[in-house]
């Protein structure tokens, strides 16, 4: 059965969300965190790649702007034209929450309902212990 409560849920909390924008366009507000992580990611995987390759010497830091400045404006496009094929596998492997389970348990799992799934994991596969306990004397 399915929940009309999740869609109307998301569309009142898309309607009291203000629309973002940086420095007046919309469009470079939808690419920035594409923009900021594969600036990071890229960075961070030529800087390794180039220890890797060249180790720590003069030459270290020019190659590996070199490399980033080349990577980065190849990942940069590829992520963002990704972006809503992915955002959509997401949502298709993942499931909409129904209203009972966001009523119930608003603050998270309980004491109770941890204790309860660790004594059914206990029953369903029991740990055996391999060694005897070291006990300080």
């Amino acid at each position: 059965m399915q929940s009309t409560y999740s869609t109307d849920a998301l569309l009142r909390y898309r309607k009291n969300q203000p629309v973002r924008a940086v420095a007046g366009s919309k469009s470079l507000a939808s690419m920035l965190p594409t923009i900021l992580t594969t600036g990071v990611i890229t960075l961070v995987a030529t800087a390794v790649m180039r220890l890797l390759w060249l180790g720590f010497n003069n030459d270290f830091f020019g190659a590996w702007m070199e490399a980033w400045l080349t990577t980065w404006p190849i990942a940069f496009p590829v992520a963002y034209m990704v972006k809503p094929v992915v955002y959509r596998l997401s949502r298709g492997v993942s499931q909409v929450a129904e209203p009972e389970i966001l009523t119930t348990s608003p603050k998270g799992l309980s004491l109770q309902d941890v204790q309860f799934a660790s004594q059914h994991a206990n029953q369903a596969a029991p740990l055996k212990l391999l060694q005897q306990p070291f006990v300080h004397r």
